[in-house]
This record gives structure tokens, sequence and C-alpha cells, in this order.
């Protein structure tokens, strides 16, 4: 054994113990050093970590919209639930000597809109009678220039020029409908405005109106029948005592 020998086998060694860990498999993380998986990693970067960021926002915001969504139907549920069904009892009109007549049933409970329809076409069908009623009275002692041979009473409706002037009416009557009195569906049924500052947003004078309407059209009616069975207008129906009026 030479002298070199020692120095060689101590060489030998030490690169024998800092080369053995690469032959030796690794080692299982002890317990406590090992990240749990209850333990939120860090979001991976990139383009994936953005992506799976942009996913996660997503679904936070749809599930907020939907939440919104519930408790806005919740909501509705509850008003619809709290306000009472449409009632026509409780509208105006409804006044002595009958108070709420609808013996036919056309008004039902609930149905506001048909309600609106019905209530639109009284007023309407009312003011026109009440200015028809007012026309069949005071035709009896004034004419217009040019009228002055046609007769008072509904036989003016038939009998030129009369008629010519009825045609006009009805013209410019439906020509104010769809124009100027054109019905708004978001005001009270009837409701054009109030010019003269009566005050007509007000139930008490929708009562006087409504009942003037039915007067004006009961009047209008009972005008006309009379007139078809004794031949006289409105005015002669009044002065005639009842015991002179035969039918023609």
């Amino acid at each position: 054994m030479t002298k070199s020998t020692p120095l060689v086998a101590g060489a030998l060694g030490t690169a024998l113990y800092f080369a053995s860990p690469s032959f030796v498999p690794p080692a299982a993380p002890h317990a406590a050093t090992a990240v749990p998986d209850s333990v939120q990693r860090p979001a991976p970067t990139g383009a994936l970590g953005l992506g799976a960021t942009a996913v996660g926002a997503a679904a936070a915001l749809g599930s907020v919209a939907a939440g919104r969504q519930r408790i806005a139907r919740k909501a509705e549920a509850v008003l619809e639930e709290a306000e009472p069904p449409f009632d026509p009892k409780k509208e105006p009109g409804v006044t002595l000597p009958l108070f709420y007549f609808d013996p036919l049933g056309f008004a039902k409970e609930g149905d506001r809109e048909g309600f609106y329809q019905l209530r639109s076409a009284e007023l309407k069908h009312g003011r026109v009678a009440m200015i028809a009623s007012l026309g069949c009275v005071f035709q009896h002692w004034f004419r217009l220039p040019g009228f002055e041979d046609v007769p008072s009473g509904i036989q003016a409706a038939i009998t030129p020029p009369g008629t010519y002037g009825l045609l006009a009416i009805v013209a410019l009557g439906g020509a104010l409908e769809f124009t100027i009195f054109k019905q708004d569906p978001e005001m009270d049924p009837g409701d054009f405005g109030d010019p003269a500052g009566f005050g007509q947003t007000y139930t008490e004078w929708k009562d006087r109106e409504l009942n003037n309407c039915r007067m004006g059209m009961v009047s209008f009616l009972g005008i006309v029948i009379a007139e078809l069975a004794t031949g006289k207008d409105g005015v002669d129906q009044i002065w005639t005592p009842l015991g002179n009026l035969k039918p023609e």
C-alpha cells in the first residue's frame, strides 16, 4: 500500500456520501409540513388564471341577479295579496235613488279594463244625450238661417237641409273624438281636462255629471218616443194637456 492510497479512499467515500441521495426515492412529506386540501392555494397565473376569475365573477353576478328576481317576484305577490280586487260598486255614480244599478251584470268584479270601457261609453252617450235634449227644446223657437222650413222635432233629421246639418254634426263629432277628445287610457274615463275649473276630478262632481248624463239619456228617449206617438215636439208635449194627447 502506497502513501496515496488513504487519500484516494477518503476522496471516494466523500463522493459516495454526496451522491447517495440521487439513488434513494424521496420520502413523503411529514404530516406537520403537508398542506391540507382545505387551505386555499394561490390562484394560477396567466391566461388560465384570468379565465377562472372571469367565470367565478360571472357566476357571482348571475346568483345576485337571480336573487333580485326572486325578491321582486315575492314583492309583487305580496302587493297582489294586499290590494283588494277591483269593485265597481266603489266607483263614482253609485248614488240615490238606485245606488249601484247593474241588473244585467255588465260590470264584473275584478275587471277594471272592462269597466273603464263601459264608463267611457256611458259618459260619451250621456253628454250627447244632454245636448240632444236641449236641441229638441230650443229648435221649437229658434231656426238657423236657411233652416226656416225644417220642421221641429226628430223630423228635422230626415228633412233636407236638416239632414245635411245632421251629417255635418256627425262628421264633426267623429273628427273631435279621434283628435282633441281622444280618450287617454292613463286618465279617468271621460276626463278631457277641466278648462272651466269646476273641480271635475272630485267624486262629488263625477256623481253629478253621471246623474245628469243618465237623466239626459232618459229625457231624449222619452222625447223621441212621445213624438213618435203623438207627432208633437218636446215643447208641445209639455204644454198640451194629457187628455188632448192622442196617437196619430
